[in-house]
C-alpha cells in the first residue's frame, strides 16, 4: 500500500461506446493542509449526480438535463482536479476545482481548422461549492453550486478545407439541494432523500465572417429534475422523478418527463430496480416505456463519497 498514492480506474461497458475507460486517475493523498490532489481521466463535479456512476444512481438513467447538457455517459475529462474541506463558518464546505483537456466530448464528426485546446483559456475548467448542514439529529441538508466553461466545437459551413466547426466557448451554471432524513433509531428500515438540481447552458455568440454560416447553437438553455426517494423496509425504496429541460438538440424545445421508481436490494451486493417513464415534448409524440434493471456487484466496491 502506498502512503502517499493511490489508482483509480473504472471500465465501463456501454452501447455508445462499447468497453471504454470511463476514469483512471492518480490520487495523492499526504499533500499538506488537507488538499486532495487527481491526475487523470475523471468525472467533472458539476452538480449532484454527473459524478455518481450510472449503477450507483437512484434511478435507472441520469436526469435529462444532465443527458442534454453534459452527455449520455457525463461530463469527464484528461486533467487535473482539487479539492479541500473548510469549515469557516461552523458547517463544512468542500471546494472542488478542475482544469481539463477539453470541456466535455466533442462529435467526432466535427472537425475545426487547428484543435481547441491549443490555448489555455480554451481549455475546460470548473469549480463547485458544496455545502453541508446538520438541521436535527435524523436530517442533514446540501446545498451545492457549480460552474463550468471551455470552448466546444459548433458546426459551421463554408470554411474551407476540411474545417466543419469553429470553437466557441460554453458555459454551465447550476445549483443543487440534497435533503436527507434518517431517524435513528430506524435508519435500517426508513429514510426519504428529496433532491433538485438545475443547470443553464450558456453558448457563446459566434460572429460569422462573409461567407461562413455557424449552424451551431445562437441560445442559452435551461433544465432541471425533481427527485423523491422513500425507504419503506431495509431492502425497498420507491422513487418519483420530474423532469424539464429545454433541449438544444430541438432547438429548444421543451422536453418533459414523470416516472417512477420500486428498487429492491436482496443483498448489499445485488440491486433490482422496475420503472415507468413517460415523455413528451422536444418535438416528438408522447411515449411510455417500462423500465427494469439488475445490478450486480463482483468483489469489493469501495462506497462513493456521501
Amino acid at each position: 500500500m502506498d502512503p502517499y498514492f493511490r489508482g483509480d480506474v473504472f471500465i465501463g461497458v456501454s452501447d455508445l461506446e462499447g468497453v471504454a475507460i470511463e476514469q483512471a486517475y492518480l490520487t495523492a493523498t499526504s499533500l499538506p493542509w488537507g488538499i486532495e490532489a487527481r491526475l487523470g481521466r475523471f468525472l467533472a463535479p458539476i452538480g449532484k449526480q454527473n459524478t455518481t456512476h450510472r449503477h450507483d444512481l437512484h434511478t435507472v438513467e441520469y436526469p435529462w438535463v444532465l443527458q442534454r447538457f453534459l452527455g449520455p455517459e457525463g461530463l469527464r475529462g484528461t486533467g487535473l482536479y482539487l479539492s479541500k474541506v473548510l469549515a469557516p463558518f461552523g458547517f463544512y464546505q468542500e471546494l472542488q476545482l478542475t482544469a481539463t483537456d477539453r470541456l466535455g466530448e466533442d462529435d467526432e464528426s466535427l472537425v475545426t481548422s487547428e484543435p481547441i485546446n491549443t490555448r489555455l483559456g480554451a481549455l475546460g475548467y470548473s469549480a463547485r461549492l458544496r455545502n453541508y448542514l446538520d438541521l436535527t439529529k435524523h436530517a442533514n441538508i446540501e446545498i451545492s453550486g457549480s460552474i463550468a466553461t471551455g470552448k466546444r466545437a459548433q458546426p459551421a459551413s463554408g470554411l474551407g478545407g476540411e474545417a466543419t466547426a469553429v470553437g466557441v466557448r460554453q458555459t454551465l451554471a447550476g445549483i443543487d439541494v440534497t435533503y436527507r432524513w434518517r431517524p435513528l433509531q430506524q435508519g435500517l428500515y426508513r429514510s426519504l432523500i428529496v433532491q433538485a438540481e438545475w443547470l443553464r447552458q450558456i453558448n457563446g455568440r459566434f460572429r460569422a465572417p462573409n461567407g461562413v454560416e455557424y449552424e451551431g447553437p445562437t441560445r442559452d438553455f435551461s433544465g432541471g429534475y425533481l427527485f423523491a426517494r422513500y425507504q419503506t423496509s431495509r431492502r425497498t425504496y420507491w422513487g418519483a422523478r420530474i423532469d424539464r429541460v429545454a433541449d438544444p438538440a430541438a432547438g429548444g424545445d421543451p422536453l418533459t418527463a414523470v416516472s417512477g421508481y420500486y428498487q429492491f436490494y436482496p443483498s448489499e451486493f445485488s440491486k433490482l430496480v422496475a420503472g415507468y417513464e413517460r415523455v413528451s415534448g422536444a418535438g416528438s409524440a408522447a411515449y411510455g416505456r417500462v423500465i427494469f434493471q439488475a445490478t450486480f456487484a463482483l468483489g469489493p466496491h469501495r462506497p462513493h463519497p456521501f
